[in-house]
């Protein structure tokens, strides 16, 4: 039990105390202290603060009847915390458009995670927070897209400690069954990640969903467990090889490469890292980087939009668009 508390939390804990008693009424300060996880010394120097605390009125002072008042003999001698006159607070607390955003857009995460009764319970709470925001205009926007429900049984797996089997696709289209131990489930950005230790390969890694079909939880228990730290590691690390590769792309192609997750390091690319001269690159240009499983999907990658998108690094990537429009053109050889 906490023993310590800061002045904001004391605030936080003596509001909730009021609407606490004011709901279930007299209550023994040992059955509080484990409600709030608080040692009872800290409840009984809080009860002491409130029979002096209150809102002023009218004339802008304390009177008798501005006051919060509890039952001292109660306290005193039955260790009861009871209240005998609440005070009326007119200026309810209230979040702040940007805070009732980031809880909407939590709820709205945890949302598919949950057991079906918690998640119905996180889209209510979300309702009511959204409808409470008094019109605001928040500088977060949360939509409520449909969600991957193999989210919902990947978190059960994992709840559960049992193993899952999917259907997952590579980067190079080709699918393989895989039987996994999952220990994470993770969002980056627009995707989100099974980190997991994969039994056909023998070792730990990672799988976007969006690439994953047909997952169920098997009946055999996993093995593993995610280690503390584990969760601030990046997914990618062990999806792929290893290969960043770095583009330069024309804007107008960028959704091409939207299934590649290509994220823009750099807008107004002036100059190729390369050094060369020879190629009209301007404003209308933006630099990213893509993660790829294999070097020759840089090849593919070009191929999607064509004098649009210019493989600049690594050395090996280049060489695989080198090699790939080599064999292209000895198609047209006689």
């Amino acid at each position: 039990m906490r023993a310590n508390l800061t002045a904001p939390n004391r605030v936080i804990l003596l509001l909730s105390l009021v609407a606490y008693l004011q709901d279930r009424g007299p209550t023994p300060i040992l059955e509080l202290a484990e409600t709030f996880d608080v040692e009872p010394k800290v409840l009984r120097a809080l009860a002491e603060f409130l029979g002096t605390a209150g809102v002023p009125g009218e004339t802008q002072t304390y009177q008798h009847e501005d006051l919060f008042d509890i039952d001292w003999h109660a306290l005193e001698h039955d260790d009861v915390l009871s209240l005998v006159r609440l005070v009326a607070i007119d200026d309810t607390p209230r979040f702040a458009a940007s805070e009732v955003a980031v809880l909407l857009a939590g709820l709205h995460v945890l949302a598919p995670m949950l057991p079906p009764d918690d998640g119905a319970a996180a889209r209510s709470a979300a309702l009511k927070l959204g409808g409470e925001s008094g019109g605001e205009h928040a500088v977060i926007s949360v939509s409520d897209e449909s969600t991957d429900p193999q989210v919902a049984v990947l978190a059960g797996a994992i709840a559960a400690g049992m193993r899952v089997s999917f259907a997952y696709r590579d980067a190079r289209g080709g699918e393989t069954a895989r039987s996994v131990e999952p220990l994470l489930l993770q969002q980056r950005g627009v995707y989100w990640y099974l980190r997991g230790y994969c039994l056909d390969r023998g070792e730990e890694r990672s799988f976007r969903l969006d690439r994953m079909s047909h997952a169920h939880a098997l009946p055999e228990r996993s093995l593993r467990r995610a280690t503390p730290g584990q969760a601030d590691e990046s997914p990618s690390a062990s999806v792929w090889s290893g290969t960043t590769v770095t583009l330069c792309v024309r804007e107008r192609a960028l959704p091409s490469l939207a299934g590649y997750g290509a994220e823009v390091i750099a807008a107004g690319a002036d100059e190729p890292l390369d050094g060369s001269s020879d190629r009209a690159i301007d404003e209308s240009w933006v630099r990213v980087q893509v993660e790829l499983a294999h070097v020759d999907t840089a090849a593919r990658i070009a191929a999607t939009a064509p004098g649009d998108v210019i493989v600049e690094a690594p050395a090996a990537a280049r060489a695989a668009v080198e090699s790939w429009a080599e064999q292209a053109l000895a198609q047209y050889d006689y």
